[in-house]
């Protein structure tokens, strides 16, 4: 992957983070709508559950992708700071957020079962901010405190090594990673442990972001790489899975399809010269991923997302409206006060 071929200019590769953010997050909700026909409205192996096991597969490159657009910013050796001002910053960036909506999205999750006539009591409530993941999609802002702790000694060890050594980390820290994924998932030992550690895989994506950023990586055959990724992760998933149980670990951000996807994903996207900045959406991205499970919710709930047929056209469909609600709500927050501390 190391490679001397000809570098894309840096201002350009800074410009398509803002694209790659955006994407992401669209990615993230295009991911959580095709979950729900995947997994409750729709039988193994029809057609409808082999589209929406197609969507699934397309997107997961979207957590991966964040976490590298981190790297390659956090450890950028022209942006480092003392230790105490790092990490005000970060701590500024992250607490609130955290503490506000783990507390929403448990008010939340109590709201929904009710809606539901399951109750939910204060042992749930307890266990779920316990295990990291007060709701489905918030163990990611559980997970980057441990990355961003360890920014600062990451970007100061890149500096006293090599491009030989820094390669030879990041694909040691990822060859583990995805062989740890295949041993849980082939033991049946599928939780993900104490949530302060659940950084330790994504460090090799952390480290990879910045190789890749700084074209000290040129991933070779990019669009093959995601064109592969994505059919081996469904052609896998839909292998593995049965009428009774969908296997997930085709879907784990380290497994076998997903990892080459990632990688070739952000080569692309740093590469793009088509798709566009919009960098006020980008601007945006952290508060659709915290806000649009809302939204799906009600839709979910209401029954005016049921899929049973039509999953071809209506989960896209379903995903560009999220995300479009989540973007306006996003933008009021952050144009009140508190909503831009929690955004």
């Amino acid at each position: 992957m190391p490679s001397n071929s000809p570098t894309f200019p840096p201002d350009l590769h800074l410009r398509n983070l803002d694209t790659a953010r955006w994407l992401a997050a669209l990615a993230v909700v295009l991911v959580h709508c095709a979950a729900h026909p995947l997994v409750r409205t729709t039988d193994y192996g029809t057609p409808a559950w082999q589209w929406a096991n197609l969507y699934d597969a397309a997107a997961r490159w979207c957590v991966p992708i964040f976490v590298m657009i981190s790297g390659a910013l956090l450890l950028d050796p022209s942006r480092q700071r003392p230790f105490r001002e790092f990490y005000l910053r970060r701590a500024a960036r992250l607490i609130l957020p955290i503490i506000f909506w783990s507390l929403f999205y448990l008010g939340w999750s109590r709201l929904m079962h009710l809606w539901q006539g399951e109750p939910l009591g204060l042992a749930d409530w307890l266990r779920k901010l316990w295990s990291g993941a007060p709701y489905y999609h918030l163990w990611y802002l559980y997970m980057i405190p441990g990355l961003y702790f360890f920014a600062p000694f990451l970007a100061r060890s890149l500096r006293g090594m090599s491009p030989r050594q820094q390669s030879f980390a990041t694909v040691g820290i990822l060859a583990l990673a995805m062989l740890d994924a295949l041993y849980c998932h082939l033991t049946g030992n599928t939780q993900r442990g104490f949530f302060m550690s659940w950084f330790l895989p994504y460090l090799g994506y952390f480290l990879a972001g910045r190789l890749i950023y700084n074209a000290q990586w040129r991933i070779p055959a990019p669009g093959t790489l995601l064109a592969g990724g994505i059919a081996l992760t469904a052609l896998g998933t839909w292998a593995l899975s049965d009428s009774t149980t969908l296997r997930l670990y085709f879907y784990d951000s380290f497994s076998l399809g997903v990892i080459p996807m990632a990688l070739g994903t952000f080569q692309l996207l740093l590469r793009n010269a088509l798709l566009p900045r919009l960098p006020a959406l980008a601007g945006l991205a952290f508060g659709i991923y915290l806000l649009h499970p809302v939204y799906l919710d009600i839709l979910r709930t209401s029954g005016l997302y049921h899929p049973e047929s039509g999953t071809y056209w209506a989960i896209p469909a379903v995903t560009l409206l999220v995300f479009a609600l989540s973007a306006i709500s996003t933008w009021g927050l952050r144009n009140l006060q508190v909503g831009r501390l929690v955004t």
